[in-house]
């Protein structure tokens, strides 16, 4: 059987109540020739037996003891045959033309080697709340990654074998995984955002990055401070990792003021 174009990696666990609109949306894709790697990381509510109803041949699905997301991606990549593999979380929509867009860009610019997009953001009613709107280009996002991730994870299209060439995913990062993973990536490509809202990102009560903060922030610290050690960054951007530990001390009131402030800034 040939390899598709593109292999789409899912974790889930207990996303019974999204998760078939997530599988739905990249079935509906306007580029078809692709593979969806779902990867059950030890689910207890209702996702086995809605995964389980899914009769399309490009689905794969894999049930796992419960090990955590950054496992169970690493395992989906392990899994894949494609020469670009995508990712899309379990409670998020790819809109129809998602793909197609992403990999002729990835046609068009053979240096890239992962592109993301802008995201619709919604709560759980599916309200618009915002839209995130990332720096396009690679000098944007270079600059700009040791402050923070210019990625939406849940938008990015990137080419395998470079995944493969650092390892994948770092199985001691629980959180901030994908953030870890680009700068791994920055000495070795370039980056790019295609700036329309490709996905519809759901920002529902519980999400990782809200209840685990803490563990966030000690793996942004991680990440920086590693990648001004492989000389990625200069020694003075070591400043940017102190900042994770200077909000790691900081009352969540505080925390949450700041982080206002920066949703508000263009």
């Amino acid at each position: 059987m040939s390899a598709p174009r593109v292999s789409v990696l899912m974790g889930v666990r207990d996303g019974a109540a999204h998760v078939r609109e997530a599988v739905d949306s990249i079935l509906a894709q306007t580029l078809a020739d692709l593979e969806l790697i779902v990867v059950d990381d030890g689910s207890t509510d209702g996702t086995v037996a809605i995964l389980s109803a899914v009769r399309d041949p490009r689905v794969r699905v894999e049930r796992r003891p419960p090990e955590g997301l950054t496992r169970a991606l690493n395992h989906a990549l392990g899994r894949a045959r494609a020469p670009l593999v995508a990712r899309l979380d379990a409670d998020d929509v790819a809109r129809p033309e998602r793909l197609a867009r992403q990999v002729a860009f990835l046609a068009r610019h053979p240096d890239v080697g992962v592109v993301g997009s802008g995201a619709d953001e919604v709560d759980a009613a599916g309200r618009l709340l915002r839209t995130v709107t990332p720096p396009p280009d690679d000098a944007m996002i270079r600059r700009a990654l040791i402050r923070a991730n210019q990625f939406v994870h849940s938008t990015i299209v990137a080419r395998r074998a470079l995944l493969e060439r650092v390892g994948g995913y770092d199985a001691g990062m629980p959180v901030a995984q994908d953030y870890d993973l680009w700068l791994r990536l920055a000495p070795l490509t370039r980056f790019a955002n295609v700036p329309e809202a490709l996905v519809v990102r759901r920002l529902l009560p519980g999400r990782v990055s809200a209840t685990r903060e803490d563990d966030r922030l000690r793996a942004e610290m991680r990440a920086r401070w590693r990648a001004v050690r492989r000389g990625t960054y200069p020694w003075w951007s070591a400043a940017w990792a102190a900042r994770a530990a200077i909000a790691l001390a900081a009352p969540r009131p505080v925390r949450a003021t700041w982080r206002r402030a920066a949703r508000r800034q263009p």
